[in-house]
């Protein structure tokens, strides 16, 4: 696939742009290392893929990225964990891919602040720690890979990724070296997905030494969710395309008049039952539970610091022109800020203020617009 690079425009770290109302990210400094889509795994339920600003027949690299947030991390004073990247993944089989977003941890690395990536792609997490070795050792970072489904039914899932069976092994790895790692079986697909096949799936995280979950049963676009039916008729499992399309409401020889703007979710009764039950199972053998999104913190584990589960991953302030750590913050600051009337950050508009607005950072006013789909949830 053609590579081009550009000059990215503005602050590149801002927060998830969703509101106060049903948040429940925590605060964030988001990096998008590419433009959206720009990924050769070309998941069919790819979210970023359908946006309709993405770019899907080329990988668009913002080749001055390690420059800026190195500028912006010299000005800030006070940073969230940094996550790369929500809308590609920077460590999918692309070299230039990977070697900025390698380039960009050194920078992190050098400034001593969290971050953290998620990815289906187990040879680039692997090749990670190879690069970049002081990472076996720096404390404030975690990886997770997302494991959504068995090996039979990837070819639906995710055919260009890395096969499960490889990501269950390099989770194995990367945990044995003492980084924190999480598993992600997002978007679990009803309909597709048998619960038999969830608990294989949980079982096979727990043998690799991962101890936090978190999953969803996904939500689409009219785009999107055809995708993902000519990827399952495409296959042995064609079957199952009705039961998916009758769970999540929605009609192909509809498909033409549904608004841009529809989404397709099961239905809160079915998600509310599923992360229950999900939980239930997750629990019983040890780990802790989170749901992404589409349910609020109350169908989470009991104790969570924020719903990615590592504990590692701190808010820093700056003093005397270096990053420390602040202790038991996360970011998560309507689930677990240590006090509400005297924030260790000494920041209380970060309670209320979602997104933050960038001069809370030190960094001014944000100069490009950008733009993320709307997640609600439904209850």
């Amino acid at each position: 696939m053609k590579i081009e690079f550009r000059e990215f425009k503005g602050t590149v770290l801002h927060d998830f742009p969703y509101p106060l109302k049903n948040r429940k990210c925590p605060h964030y400094a988001l990096v998008s290392v590419t433009a959206s889509g720009c990924c050769v795994h070309k998941c069919p339920m790819c979210y970023a893929r359908v946006y309709p600003w993405s770019i899907e027949d080329r990988i668009v690299i913002y080749k001055n990225l390690p420059e800026k947030i190195d500028q912006e991390l010299n000005r800030a004073k006070i940073m969230f964990p940094l996550y790369l990247s929500q809308v590609s993944d920077v460590l999918q089989p692309v070299r230039e891919v990977r070697e900025i977003t390698y380039e960009i941890i050194k920078v992190i690395l050098k400034h001593n602040v969290s971050f953290h990536i998620v990815t289906k792609n187990a040879e680039g997490a692997l090749e990670l720690i190879h690069k970049i070795p002081a990472l076996i050792k720096y404390p404030f970072w975690y990886i997770a890979l997302t494991v959504e489904s068995t090996p039979q039914k990837q070819k639906i899932t995710s055919p260009f990724a890395s096969t499960i069976e490889n990501r269950l092994r390099a989770l194995k790895i990367l945990h044995k070296h003492g980084i924190t790692v999480s598993a992600r079986t997002d978007p679990c697909i009803l309909g597709l997905i048998e619960k038999d096949e969830v608990l294989w799936l949980i079982d096979r995280i727990k043998e690799t030494g991962v101890r936090h979950i978190v999953s969803s049963t996904g939500f689409f676009n009219k785009t999107s969710m055809t995708r993902l039916l000519s990827a399952i008729k495409n296959t042995e499992f064609a079957r199952l395309a009705s039961g998916v399309k009758q769970i999540y409401g929605f009609t192909e020889e509809k498909a033409g008049s549904y608004s841009d703007k529809a989404k397709f979710l099961a239905p809160v009764e079915l998600r509310k039952k599923y992360h229950l039950w999900l939980r239930s199972a997750v629990e019983s053998r040890g780990m802790t539970y989170a749901v992404c999104l589409e349910l609020p913190r109350s169908y989470d584990s009991r104790g969570l610091s924020h719903c990615e589960g590592c504990g590692n991953n701190y808010v820093h302030i700056k003093r005397k022109g270096r990053f420390y750590p602040v202790e038991n913050c996360s970011g998560d600051c309507l689930r677990s800020c240590p006090d509400k009337n005297n924030p260790s950050c000494g920041e209380k508009r970060f309670l209320t203020e979602y997104p933050y607005n960038l001069k809370m950072l030190g960094l001014g006013k944000r100069n490009n617009f950008y733009l993320e789909q709307d997640l609600l949830f439904e209850l």
